[in-house]
């Protein structure tokens, strides 16, 4: 599965979009995008250093007036990268589509007259998400540090939970903070002599703009 593949998936969600939003007041659709900051543990360094993209759809369900879950399809980068200034250097950029369904409490109720156009300003959520690795980018001084030496036995399914918060500034314009945390390894071992990256486990953080129709 190459980046192609990814590309006609969003560009299909695109054109669903305005079916599922206008078939039923139920659904709401919209777009995220945003950035991701991510650490790898077991590729010998510390922090989230590893800034990416992260863009995609959403399309959520009201359950309850204060209750929606949704489900997104989007494209988002991770990986591993050294400390800034600090060798030895590496970089690794993972490329995922990810699909993470999620379940959203609202509160703060903000009123503008016209019940149609009140909205609630925050959200909280939690979810889980799955995401396939489509391809990487690898670069590094030629050290054994970062996860460079796993590369041809990484582990392409993940599985993630995640939490995080939204606030709308507008009915439709919002932002929100999600923390992931994969709940399988990273690695797939099969190479003799990189067995000591099986306990590379990921973690990133995500920051998104949201428009919803």
């Amino acid at each position: 599965m190459r980046i192609n593949t990814t590309t006609t998936l969003l560009l299909f969600g695109i054109a669903l979009l305005p079916a599922l939003v206008f078939s039923q007041q139920r659904f709401k659709g919209g777009i995220v995008a945003g950035l991701t900051a991510s650490q790898i543990d077991g590729d010998a360094s510390a922090g989230y250093n590893k800034v990416g993209l992260q863009a995609g759809l959403r399309v959520a369900a009201v359950l309850k007036e204060k209750q929606d879950a949704s489900v997104e399809i989007i494209y988002s980068q991770r990986g591993s990268r050294n400390e800034a200034k600090t060798p030895p250097y590496f970089k690794t950029t993972l490329n995922y589509v990810e699909v993470p369904v999620q379940w959203h409490y609202h509160d703060w109720l903000v009123e503008n007259g016209d019940e149609s156009e009140n909205f609630y300003r925050v959200q909280f959520n939690v979810g889980a998400s799955y995401g396939r690795l489509i391809n990487y980018k690898d670069s590094s001084d030629g050290s054994i540090a970062g996860i460079t030496p796993a590369l041809p036995d990484l582990e392409r399914n993940s599985f993630c939970f995640l939490i995080g918060a939204s606030f709308y500034a507008t009915k439709h314009f919002g932002f929100n903070f999600r923390y992931n945390r994969a709940i399988n390894k990273l690695y797939k071992p099969g190479k003799p002599g990189t067995n000591y990256a099986y306990s590379l486990n990921e973690h990133f953080l995500a920051f998104q703009a949201m428009y919803m129709f």
